[in-house]
């Protein structure tokens, strides 16, 4: 997990508001208003690398509560762990919540006595997340999924979530900001640790359908410090492992389940694929508790000080 010494009156990291940062060029890219000058910047020149990446960030964004609701509905589980959440959406005064609803909001719609734990280890979504849901079943927590195994035994996910009952785990544009080796271990990790009948929901950027765009993408992050890996399909299916997938299996993300998601971007600019596996439900162990032998095969207010940073003269 990421510590900081230097921190500025926001309790934030020094010069973080200098820097461009994933969370907050998507919600910039959404029509939210928690953004800064380096990330305006630097989504102009991923817009002009890629003009379709608005809708591709808004079809990911709108496929989170539906992905939450199906697995609520069809699965019944009410504990879900949400890694890499990003900042919370607008809120909606017609629709009395957020508009793409978070996973609470998603989850208790279904399930009253729905648990979610946010997870990011952006210290401004974090700060953000706690203040905002602290009256809710929720808990955040800024851990990094580079150190699983640390972020798995944190002392916040078995004060929140019961390891004998099923846990969805939600890896929504996660992956994508990873190496290879980290992105693999992870998901071997979750797959490890989650008990019986849980399920991890997954989307992830792909170089399928516009390589020279990803490109270019890639090499505009890089440039800023950001390491930014869309894969191809092949590769996301390799990192699902054995775990059946819920129909419609690895998809376009604008193709999974779209529902009553109303108003979608084309589907032609997804750009990513999006999956739920589902763990087996016989033979598994308590989440955090070791495998005793091999597993079966698969069956088939205001915010204070938080956003007001010294002037960067936009």
């Amino acid at each position: 997990m990421n510590t900081t010494t230097q921190t500025t009156h926001t309790g934030l990291p020094e010069g973080w508001f200098l820097r461009p940062a994933v969370a907050r060029i998507n919600t910039f890219l959404t029509g939210g208003t928690d953004h800064y000058k380096a990330d305006r910047q630097l989504a102009g020149h991923l817009l002009r690398s890629a003009p379709w990446l608005t809708d591709m960030v808004t079809i990911n964004q709108r496929h989170g509560p539906q992905a939450v609701t199906v697995l609520a509905r069809e699965l019944g589980i009410t504990q879900f762990l949400d890694l890499g959440c990003g900042l919370p959406s607008s809120w909606s005064r017609a629709h009395e919540r957020h508009e793409p609803a978070l996973t609470y909001e998603a989850a208790v719609g279904v399930h009253a006595a729905s648990r979610v734990i946010y997870v990011d280890n952006d210290p401004m979504v974090f700060a953000l997340t706690r203040f905002l849901l602290e009256e809710t079943a929720t808990a955040a927590l800024r851990a990094d999924i580079r150190q699983i195994d640390e972020l798995l035994n944190h002392h916040e996910i078995h004060d929140t979530l019961d390891p004998s009952q099923p846990i969805a785990v939600l890896a929504h544009d996660l992956l994508p900001w990873v190496d290879d080796e980290a992105a693999t271990t992870a998901m071997a990790a979750l797959r490890d640790w989650l008990p019986a009948g849980s399920a991890i929901s997954i989307t992830h950027a792909s170089t399928d359908t516009d390589p020279q765009a990803m490109n270019s993408l890639i090499d505009h992050y890089a440039k800023a410090g950001i390491t930014y890996r869309p894969r191809p399909l092949k590769q996301i299916q390799s990192l699902l492992g054995t775990w059946p997938p819920l129909p419609p299996g690895l998809v376009p993300t604008a193709q999974w389940r779209t529902g009553s998601i109303r108003c979608l971007p084309s589907a032609a600019h997804s750009h990513a694929y999006a999956a739920v596996i589902t763990c087996p439900r016989t033979n598994r162990p308590s989440a955090g508790q070791q495998p005793t032998g091999p597993a079966d095969p698969p069956s088939g207010p205001a915010r204070g000080d938080l956003l007001n940073p010294p002037d960067d003269d936009a």
